[in-house]
């Protein structure tokens, strides 16, 4: 299913991945700008959800609000999401984003705060990937900040009770084939062991 903005990946496993920031988006900000696209991470979520059969979610072109930033009653994106789990029991939520350049660590896992379920949950994926040739790359788990933010991640955990995280991958990892293949290969190992 096509909407203005966004694609949604129809699947069978009761797992969704999405790429909020594939595009230029609107940040809320004084200066009303884009901020960027976390280039290939679009791409990734495909892959994904062709060797898992699972359900996706991905931005298609620019647009005028964050799909990551902006609370529900604003965002369609989230709104889609919410749709997505509810209609098909969704028991996973992974939303995947391009990290800064030279942020001292390759790939940052984000959980949320006092939910248990999305802590362990980033450490079986932290595990997961550190193996074949990204073995050694340095995995940072983190939670989210405590702050008025809504990320897709905190949304899903907090209000719709469902382990989930937020994937951060440098832009190494991201544009070198060999390296993006390993690392679909990598997390979709993970997500095939998961038990739902």
């Amino acid at each position: 299913m096509e909407s203005a903005n966004f694609n949604v990946i129809e699947g069978s496993k009761k797992i969704l991945i999405s790429a909020a920031h594939a595009y230029p988006h609107k940040r809320p900000a004084l200066t009303c700008g884009y901020k960027g696209a976390e280039e290939y991470t679009d791409d990734i979520t495909k892959d994904i959800c062709s060797h898992l059969g699972c359900f996706g979610i991905y931005l298609t072109s620019d647009c005028e609000y964050d799909p990551n930033y902006h609370k529900l009653e604003r965002n369609e994106y989230k709104q889609e999401i919410t749709d997505i789990v509810q209609k098909n029991n969704i028991q996973r939520v992974i939303d995947i984003h391009g990290l800064r350049d030279y942020s001292g660590y390759d790939v940052g896992i984000y959980y949320t705060t006092r939910f248990r379920r999305s802590i362990e949950f980033a450490q079986r994926i932290s595990e997961g990937l550190d193996k074949g040739a990204l073995r050694g790359i340095n995995i940072g788990i983190f939670r989210f900040y405590d702050n008025e933010q809504e990320s897709i991640g905190e949304y899903v955990a907090s209000q719709l009770r469902i382990p989930a995280v937020q994937i951060e991958i440098e832009r190494y990892i991201r544009k070198d084939d060999q390296l993006k293949r390993e690392f679909v290969s990598n997390l979709v190992k993970v997500l095939e062991q998961e038990k739902i």
